[in-house]
């Protein structure tokens, strides 16, 4: 039932994503971006390897005739867009680059527009700005003048160059949708990104030269992001852009700052606010706007 209900799968990724958001800002103050990126990807090469790097050598061919693409995917999703949320958090804060994260769907919804031609969906413009309402609310914790008095520095200008890439990434698998099996479609991707990855992380290495005190808390971290917000998430959120494309999907990225501030509540001490419950309320009804407007625009192109 998982497989086929792309809602169920996106509500799942972003979840992940969103404990991903709390993992990653408390594990970049240990690994450096790069190389924790190098690492998280690493981690899930090794997992998915046994079960699907048979499935990668018997379509090895296709893929080469696809490596272009395969490429861009890899570095824009997988490589790129990960890493440069790592390095963004170092210098910019949560408010201003949660603020740039919420504008993913509307970057999606234009690219879409641009790259495939398909009609712009002026329908689901205003759920999507509903949804980012909510999402500035939150971050902002009900402040309205810390809205008000944004600066912009290094990492808001690396934060926009993630979220670009994941507009890129997602509407680059919609062109993809349904040319190959999911999981080792995802595994050449994950190859594909180390090969970029690993020469970077080198050189990081070599700059910073990190001592990194491996403990219990830094395993379970990488494991998580390495596991499940690397495999079952990309998964699951390819898997709902084949169901219904990336235009649909994109709003569901505003949960994600929701579920940060879930896991954080738990994980981290912070507690819950009346702010919280509010922005979560615009988030929810913009996400349902958002997709209501594409089904409709949906269906009614099939008639």
């Amino acid at each position: 039932m998982l497989r086929r209900s792309p809602y169920l799968l996106l509500i799942l990724a972003t979840c992940i994503w969103g404990g991903n958001f709390v993992a990653g800002k408390a594990l970049v103050l240990h690994i450096p971006p790069i190389t924790l990126a190098t690492l998280r990807w690493s981690l899930a090469f090794l997992c998915l390897l046994p079960f699907f790097g048979k499935q990668v050598w018997q379509l090895r061919a296709e893929f080469l005739r696809n490596w272009p693409m395969i490429l861009f995917l890899s570095a824009t999703g997988v490589a790129g867009f990960n890493t440069l949320t790592y390095e963004a958090v170092q210098f910019t804060g949560s408010i201003n680059a949660s603020l740039m994260n919420s504008a993913t769907p509307i970057i999606v919804v234009v690219l879409t527009w641009l790259v495939m031609r398909e009609r712009f969906a002026w329908a689901a413009l205003p759920g999507i700005l509903i949804s980012m309402a909510g999402v500035s609310w939150i971050i902002s914790r009900g402040s309205l003048s810390a809205l008000l008095h944004l600066s912009f520095n290094k990492g808001d200008l690396l934060m926009i160059g993630a979220v670009i890439c994941w507009a890129l990434y997602s509407v680059g698998m919609k062109k993809m949708a349904g040319r190959f099996p999911s999981s080792p479609f995802l595994l050449i991707q994950v190859a594909a990104a180390l090969v970029l990855l690993i020469p970077l992380s080198m050189v990081e290495w070599g700059i910073k030269s990190p001592q990194i005190e491996w403990n219990l808390s830094l395993t379970v971290g990488l494991i998580y992001i390495g596991l499940f917000a690397s495999i079952v998430s990309f998964l699951s959120w390819n898997r709902a852009i084949e169901l219904v494309g990336p235009q649909r999907c994109a709003g569901f990225l505003n949960l994600i700052p929701l579920f940060s501030a879930i896991f954080a509540t738990f994980f981290t001490g912070e507690s819950l606010q009346v702010y919280h419950l509010l922005g979560a309320v615009w988030i929810v009804v913009g996400v349902y706007l958002t997709n209501l407007a594409m089904k409709k625009r949906l269906v009614a192109g099939l008639k």
